[in-house]
């Protein structure tokens, strides 16, 4: 599917375009709260279920395969997909190692069988160790949510709310997993559909599409135009997906192109390509927010303080980051902190991981200033 995905870019020279998306989701600084309470060393709900000569024996066997299935979770959410073939075979020994803290719920036994849920927490440091000794690109910044709003359309119809939309119903099979771009799906309750309609949707309407985010607590809205259509010699359905990315640092878009193969209805159709989308977001976020132990800089800025409360929450921000491997207070007043950060990577990398974290880093007048995104001291409006 993905090479039918570069196909579908090259031929409608799309490339150029989905590169510019990229960009313009980096740039993108979404608003809404929640990423920086996430911890992603953490992996929950693993099922474990084994079955054994003795309760005890399944016990443990259930806990280590547990154990092992956790690890792996982990390693792919934290490493993008191009790396996958490169992860290490550890055996049970190592892997318990580097677990932190594990906690077990939804207990079942009889006498040869136990079922549990599992929550396991791994040691960052330990994990980050391995992750560079076997030189393994990853990355420990999740993007903030994105609000995606589904239009579809057949035969001149365009649908975003009315059921049925199988291209809706693709979208929300995607929500809820264990992503470092988080989906979300709107309701399509009265309210959904007095905020946004398709027409508004496809014309980008500015003030309709910021009442949708503003509803879901989220700045960004990816507007997933499906267009079906139907290649007549080949025999096969071709859909043209239009995407347009609107938030608060403007517009990108960029049209790509899936064709199913002979026999393959139009809801797997609709289903690969959201989640061909899905993986590519994920992938290039991964890529282009991973540590670069390689490379390190150092940065004074200042940060403007309403109060002492403002400092402890960007000096606690700052500290969490994983980008930010020392943070130097150098001078601080009533309504000001001087500080150097020593960081992995670009300015602009560390300003992405930043905005996931509510703070902006920005250029005033010359000097690098902090600020938080979500309260505190703003810039001076223009004149």
């Amino acid at each position: 599917m993905f090479a039918m995905l570069l196909r579908g870019l090259i031929k409608t020279g799309a490339m150029v375009g989905y590169m510019s998306l990229v960009a313009g989701w980096l740039a993108l600084l979404p608003e809404a709260a929640g990423a920086q309470a996430r911890d992603v060393f953490s992996v929950v709900g693993v099922a474990v279920d084994a079955t054994a000569e003795t309760a005890t024996a399944a016990r443990e066997e259930a806990l280590m395969t547990g154990q092992r299935d956790a690890f792996y979770r982990l390693l792919r959410r934290l490493t993008p997909q191009s790396s996958y073939h490169r992860h290490p075979l550890l055996d049970d020994d190592t892997v318990t190692a580097l677990i932190d803290s594990f906690e077990i719920a939804d207990e079942k036994r009889s006498s040869t069988r136990y079922l549990a849920s599992l929550s396991i927490r791994f040691k960052r440091d330990e994990v980050r160790a391995l992750l560079r000794r076997q030189e393994l690109p990853f990355s420990e910044t999740p993007s903030k949510p994105v609000l995606i709003l589904p239009v579809y359309e057949a035969a001149g119809a365009r649908n975003l709310w009315d059921d049925p939309n199988p291209w809706r119903v693709a979208w929300q099979g995607l929500e809820g997993r264990d992503s470092f771009v988080p989906l979300v799906v709107p309701y399509g309750d009265l309210t959904d559909v007095g905020t946004v309609g398709a027409p508004q949707a496809l014309a980008g309407n500015a003030k309709r599409l910021q009442a949708i985010a503003k509803r879901y607590g989220v700045a960004d809205v990816l507007v997933a135009h499906a267009v079906l259509r139907r290649d007549l010699a080949a025999g096969v359905p071709v859909l043209v997906v239009s995407l347009r990315r609107s938030g608060p640092s403007g517009e990108a878009t960029v049209v790509e192109s899936f064709r199913g193969g002979r026999g393959e209805g139009i809801h797997d159709l609709l289903g690969h390509a959201a989640g061909a989308i899905a993986r590519r977001l994920e992938e290039d976020w991964k890529l282009a927010t991973r540590l670069q132990f390689e490379s390190e800089g150092r940065l004074a800025a200042s940060v403007p303080l309403g109060s002492l409360s403002d400092w402890i929450v960007v000096r606690d921000r700052l500290g969490a980051m994983a980008e930010i491997r020392k943070l130097e207070l150098a001078e601080i007043s009533s309504d000001r902190a001087q500080v150097v950060l020593h960081y992995l990577g670009s300015p602009r990398r560390l300003a992405i991981a930043l905005a996931q974290r509510d703070l902006a880093l920005a250029d005033e007048n010359g000097f690098w200033v902090v600020r938080r995104r979500d309260g505190g001291p703003q810039p001076a409006a223009k004149k």
